[in-house]
C-alpha cells in the first residue's frame, strides 16, 4: 500500500510540475488568474441566485438545485480539508509564486473545482446543448488552480469526483 501511495504522490508532483513549471507564459498567467474566479464563491453563488430572482419557474428549479448541490458538496469539502490538513503547494514546494494568497490554508480537495463542476454539471442536466461549454469552463478552473500553484492535481481530481457525486445524486433525488 505504501508503494502505491508513493507512486500516486510522485505522479501528483510530476503532473503539478508539468502544469505549473513547463507551461508558463504571460498570457496564461493573466488568463488563469481570471478564469479561476469562475470557481469562486461570488460567481458560483451569484449565478444560481440570479436564476431564482429573475427566472421563471424552471430557472427557479435550476437555481435551487445548484444552490443545494453547492452547499452540500462544500460541506463535505470543508470536512475533508479539516481532516486532511494538506498544505497548499506554494507552502511546501520551493520557487512557487502565487499572485493571490488563498483564504483557506489547506488544499485537499479543491473547493473552486468542486464549485465550478457542481455548477457545470447541474446546468448541463437542464441545458444539455451547452454542456461542453459548461464542463470546459469548469475544467479550465481546475487546471487554473494547479497552474496558479494553489492545488495539486489530486486536489482537483477529488473535487471533480465530489461534484459528480453530489450533482448526480441530488439531481436524481429531485427528479423522482
Amino acid at each position: 500500500m505504501n508503494r502505491l501511495t508513493n507512486q500516486l504522490l510522485t505522479m501528483d508532483l510530476q503532473l503539478f510540475d508539468f502544469i505549473y513549471t513547463k507551461k508558463r507564459s504571460a498570457f496564461l498567467d493573466y488568463f488563469m488568474s481570471q478564469i479561476t474566479h469562475l470557481g469562486g464563491a461570488v460567481f458560483t453563488i451569484l449565478l444560481p441566485c440570479l436564476f431564482v430572482i429573475f427566472g421563471n419557474r424552471e430557472l427557479d428549479n435550476v437555481g435551487y438545485e445548484a444552490l443545494l448541490v453547492l452547499s452540500s458538496s462544500h460541506l463535505l469539502v470543508y470536512i475533508i480539508k479539516r481532516i486532511t490538513n494538506r498544505l497548499r503547494p506554494y507552502r511546501l514546494l520551493e520557487e512557487i509564486e502565487v499572485l493571490d494568497i488563498p483564504f483557506e490554508e489547506y488544499s485537499f480537495p479543491s473547493g473552486h473545482t468542486t464549485a465550478s463542476f457542481s455548477l457545470a454539471i447541474t446546468l448541463s442536466f437542464y441545458f444539455p446543448f451547452f454542456s461542453v461549454l459548461f464542463l470546459s469552463l469548469a475544467l479550465l478552473v481546475g487546471v487554473s488552480r494547479i497552474y496558479l500553484g494553489v492545488h495539486y492535481p489530486s486536489d482537483v481530481i477529488v473535487g471533480i469526483i465530489i461534484s459528480i457525486l453530489f450533482s448526480s445524486i441530488i439531481h436524481l433525488l429531485l427528479s423522482l
